[in-house]
Protein backbone atom coordinates (compact mmCIF):
# COMPACT_ATOMS: atom_id res chain seq x y z
CA UNK A 1 0.00 0.00 0.00
CA UNK A 2 1.73 3.67 -0.94
CA UNK A 3 0.62 7.18 0.42
CA UNK A 4 -1.33 6.52 3.26
CA UNK A 5 -2.86 9.21 4.10
CA UNK A 6 -3.05 10.46 8.00
CA UNK A 7 -4.57 13.06 10.19
CA UNK A 8 -3.13 14.58 12.64
CA UNK A 9 -5.04 14.19 16.36
CA UNK A 10 -4.78 16.38 19.19
CA UNK A 11 -6.30 15.15 22.17
CA UNK A 12 -6.07 17.39 25.82
CA UNK A 13 -6.63 15.67 28.88
CA UNK A 14 -5.85 15.57 32.64
CA UNK A 15 -2.26 14.04 33.30
CA UNK A 16 -3.50 10.63 35.02
CA UNK A 17 -5.37 10.26 32.65
CA UNK A 18 -2.40 10.20 29.81
CA UNK A 19 -1.33 6.68 30.09
CA UNK A 20 -5.06 5.68 29.02
CA UNK A 21 -5.07 7.53 26.10
CA UNK A 22 -1.50 6.14 25.01
CA UNK A 23 -2.48 2.69 25.75
CA UNK A 24 -5.42 2.72 23.33
CA UNK A 25 -3.48 4.62 20.65
CA UNK A 26 -1.15 1.37 20.84
CA UNK A 27 -3.72 -1.03 20.64
CA UNK A 28 -4.24 0.48 17.14
CA UNK A 29 -0.91 0.62 16.44
CA UNK A 30 -0.54 3.95 16.56
CA UNK A 31 3.31 4.55 16.34
CA UNK A 32 3.90 8.12 16.54
CA UNK A 33 2.85 10.28 19.45
CA UNK A 34 4.31 12.46 21.60
CA UNK A 35 2.99 14.61 24.80
CA UNK A 36 3.04 18.19 25.53
CA UNK A 37 2.61 19.66 29.23
CA UNK A 38 0.03 22.07 29.20
CA UNK A 39 -2.40 23.92 31.60
CA UNK A 40 -6.22 24.46 31.19
CA UNK A 41 -7.08 28.67 31.17
CA UNK A 42 -10.95 28.46 30.96
CA UNK A 43 -13.05 29.33 34.27
CA UNK A 44 -14.02 26.71 36.58
CA UNK A 45 -17.71 26.04 34.93
CA UNK A 46 -16.84 26.07 31.43
CA UNK A 47 -13.56 23.78 32.60
CA UNK A 48 -16.60 21.06 33.98
CA UNK A 49 -19.02 21.83 31.32
CA UNK A 50 -15.90 20.63 28.98
CA UNK A 51 -15.02 17.90 31.49
CA UNK A 52 -11.56 19.74 32.33
CA UNK A 53 -10.29 21.15 35.50
CA UNK A 54 -7.73 23.37 36.23
CA UNK A 55 -5.17 21.36 36.73
CA UNK A 56 -1.79 20.70 34.84
CA UNK A 57 -3.01 19.20 31.32
CA UNK A 58 -0.68 16.95 28.40
CA UNK A 59 -1.08 17.84 25.00
CA UNK A 60 -1.08 14.60 22.57
CA UNK A 61 -0.24 15.13 19.46
CA UNK A 62 -0.59 11.49 17.58
CA UNK A 63 -0.39 10.69 13.60
CA UNK A 64 -3.35 8.68 12.74
CA UNK A 65 -3.78 6.86 9.23
CA UNK A 66 -7.39 8.04 7.70
CA UNK A 67 -8.49 4.71 7.13
CA UNK A 68 -8.30 4.23 10.95
CA UNK A 69 -9.75 7.82 12.29
CA UNK A 70 -13.23 7.22 12.78
CA UNK A 71 -12.62 4.11 14.49
CA UNK A 72 -10.41 5.33 16.87
CA UNK A 73 -12.61 8.32 17.78
CA UNK A 74 -15.35 5.78 18.76
CA UNK A 75 -12.84 3.99 20.73
CA UNK A 76 -11.56 7.24 22.79
CA UNK A 77 -15.29 8.07 23.14
CA UNK A 78 -16.52 4.83 24.26
CA UNK A 79 -14.16 2.89 25.67
CA UNK A 80 -12.25 6.02 27.59
CA UNK A 81 -15.71 7.26 28.11
CA UNK A 82 -14.81 10.79 26.88
CA UNK A 83 -18.39 11.79 26.41
CA UNK A 84 -18.23 11.80 30.39
CA UNK A 85 -17.12 15.06 32.26
CA UNK A 86 -13.59 14.75 33.06
CA UNK A 87 -12.32 12.61 30.24
CA UNK A 88 -10.98 15.25 28.21
CA UNK A 89 -11.23 15.62 24.91
CA UNK A 90 -9.74 14.70 21.03
CA UNK A 91 -10.03 16.39 17.69
CA UNK A 92 -8.40 15.33 13.92
CA UNK A 93 -7.01 17.96 12.05
CA UNK A 94 -6.61 17.46 8.43
CA UNK A 95 -2.81 17.43 7.09
CA UNK A 96 -1.68 17.39 3.49
CA UNK A 97 1.04 15.36 3.52
CA UNK A 98 3.82 13.68 6.41
CA UNK A 99 6.93 12.17 6.06
CA UNK A 100 7.74 8.89 3.81
CA UNK A 101 8.97 7.48 7.49
CA UNK A 102 5.32 8.27 9.14
CA UNK A 103 3.67 6.77 5.76
CA UNK A 104 5.45 3.78 5.87
CA UNK A 105 4.57 2.89 9.35
CA UNK A 106 1.24 2.41 8.42
CA UNK A 107 1.52 0.52 5.27
CA UNK A 108 1.04 -3.23 6.39
CA UNK A 109 -1.63 -2.48 8.55
CA UNK A 110 -5.27 -4.04 7.17
CA UNK A 111 -7.20 -1.28 5.39
CA UNK A 112 -9.98 -1.38 6.99
CA UNK A 113 -13.52 0.36 5.26
CA UNK A 114 -14.26 2.99 8.02
CA UNK A 115 -16.99 1.89 10.40
CA UNK A 116 -18.75 4.81 11.10
CA UNK A 117 -19.75 8.54 10.11
CA UNK A 118 -19.17 11.27 13.01
CA UNK A 119 -21.43 13.48 13.50
CA UNK A 120 -20.79 16.86 15.02
CA UNK A 121 -23.54 19.23 15.99
CA UNK A 122 -21.33 22.22 14.72
CA UNK A 123 -18.27 23.06 12.74
CA UNK A 124 -15.30 23.74 14.73
CA UNK A 125 -11.89 25.10 14.18
CA UNK A 126 -8.57 25.82 16.32
CA UNK A 127 -7.33 29.05 17.19
CA UNK A 128 -2.99 28.94 17.60
CA UNK A 129 -1.95 31.77 19.44
CA UNK A 130 1.57 33.11 20.18
CA UNK A 131 2.32 35.62 22.61
CA UNK A 132 4.62 37.16 24.69
CA UNK A 133 5.03 34.83 28.35
CA UNK A 134 2.93 36.49 30.39
CA UNK A 135 0.30 37.61 28.14
CA UNK A 136 -1.77 34.25 27.95
CA UNK A 137 -4.10 34.93 30.33
CA UNK A 138 -4.87 38.76 28.93
CA UNK A 139 -5.42 37.44 25.35
CA UNK A 140 -7.60 34.54 27.29
CA UNK A 141 -9.92 36.62 29.27
CA UNK A 142 -10.51 38.83 25.67
CA UNK A 143 -11.48 35.97 23.94
CA UNK A 144 -13.78 34.71 26.85
CA UNK A 145 -15.39 38.06 26.11
CA UNK A 146 -16.85 36.99 23.06
CA UNK A 147 -17.45 33.75 23.64
CA UNK A 148 -15.07 31.42 24.11
CA UNK A 149 -14.96 28.93 26.06
CA UNK A 150 -11.41 28.31 27.10
CA UNK A 151 -7.95 26.90 26.19
CA UNK A 152 -4.66 25.38 26.74
CA UNK A 153 -1.38 26.71 27.72
CA UNK A 154 1.86 25.25 26.55
CA UNK A 155 5.34 27.21 26.53
CA UNK A 156 7.16 27.72 23.62
CA UNK A 157 10.65 29.84 22.63
CA UNK A 158 10.92 32.00 19.85
CA UNK A 159 13.12 31.08 17.07
CA UNK A 160 12.50 33.25 14.27
CA UNK A 161 15.13 34.77 11.61
CA UNK A 162 16.16 37.89 11.76
CA UNK A 163 14.05 39.03 8.88
CA UNK A 164 11.03 37.60 10.54
CA UNK A 165 11.82 39.71 13.62
CA UNK A 166 11.64 42.83 11.17
CA UNK A 167 8.60 42.08 9.90
CA UNK A 168 6.68 40.72 12.64
CA UNK A 169 8.26 42.63 15.25
CA UNK A 170 8.43 39.43 17.49
CA UNK A 171 11.76 39.14 19.17
CA UNK A 172 13.84 35.79 18.83
CA UNK A 173 15.32 34.47 22.08
CA UNK A 174 12.06 35.53 25.04
CA UNK A 175 9.91 32.74 26.02
CA UNK A 176 6.31 32.59 24.45
CA UNK A 177 3.18 31.46 25.32
CA UNK A 178 1.35 28.94 22.80
CA UNK A 179 -2.81 28.90 23.58
CA UNK A 180 -4.62 26.42 21.62
CA UNK A 181 -8.71 27.44 21.73
CA UNK A 182 -11.43 25.17 20.31
CA UNK A 183 -13.94 27.28 19.00
CA UNK A 184 -17.13 27.03 16.71
CA UNK A 185 -16.60 28.15 13.14
CA UNK A 186 -19.34 30.82 13.48
CA UNK A 187 -17.58 32.40 16.32
CA UNK A 188 -14.22 32.46 15.33
CA UNK A 189 -13.43 35.80 13.33
CA UNK A 190 -14.45 37.97 16.34
CA UNK A 191 -12.63 36.00 18.62
CA UNK A 192 -9.65 35.82 16.49
CA UNK A 193 -10.23 40.32 16.19
CA UNK A 194 -10.95 40.75 19.82
CA UNK A 195 -7.57 38.69 20.58
CA UNK A 196 -5.66 40.68 18.23
CA UNK A 197 -6.80 43.97 19.20
CA UNK A 198 -5.34 43.74 22.85
CA UNK A 199 -2.51 41.00 22.53
CA UNK A 200 -1.83 41.77 18.69
CA UNK A 201 1.66 42.88 17.06
CA UNK A 202 0.85 46.67 17.97
CA UNK A 203 0.21 45.67 21.24
CA UNK A 204 2.84 44.52 23.91
CA UNK A 205 1.76 41.15 23.89
CA UNK A 206 3.73 41.13 20.59
CA UNK A 207 1.00 37.85 19.29
CA UNK A 208 0.03 36.32 16.47
CA UNK A 209 -2.91 34.17 15.72
CA UNK A 210 -4.41 31.77 13.13
CA UNK A 211 -6.84 29.16 12.57
CA UNK A 212 -7.10 25.38 10.99
CA UNK A 213 -9.90 23.76 10.21
CA UNK A 214 -11.05 20.53 12.67
CA UNK A 215 -12.58 17.34 11.12
CA UNK A 216 -13.96 15.53 14.15
CA UNK A 217 -13.97 16.61 17.56
CA UNK A 218 -15.25 14.25 20.66
CA UNK A 219 -15.59 14.90 24.08
CA UNK A 220 -17.31 18.55 24.06
CA UNK A 221 -20.42 17.19 26.66
CA UNK A 222 -23.15 14.95 24.13
CA UNK A 223 -22.49 17.04 21.12
CA UNK A 224 -21.12 13.73 18.79
CA UNK A 225 -23.19 11.02 17.24
CA UNK A 226 -21.34 8.07 15.63
CA UNK A 227 -23.33 6.77 12.85
CA UNK A 228 -22.60 2.86 11.50
CA UNK A 229 -22.18 2.97 8.10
Amino acid sequence: MENVRTKVFLSITDKDKTDRVLKLFRRHKITYSCSINGKGTASGSVMSYFGLSEIKKDVIISVVPEFLETKVLFDLHNKLEMYEPGNGICFSLPITSASRYLSNQYKDLTVIKEEYIVKNEKEYELIVLIVSEGYAQVAMDAAKKVGAGGGTLINGIGLGSKEATKFLGITIEPEKDVVLILVEKEEKRKIMEEISNVVGLSHEGRGICFAIPVDNVIGLSQNVEFLKK
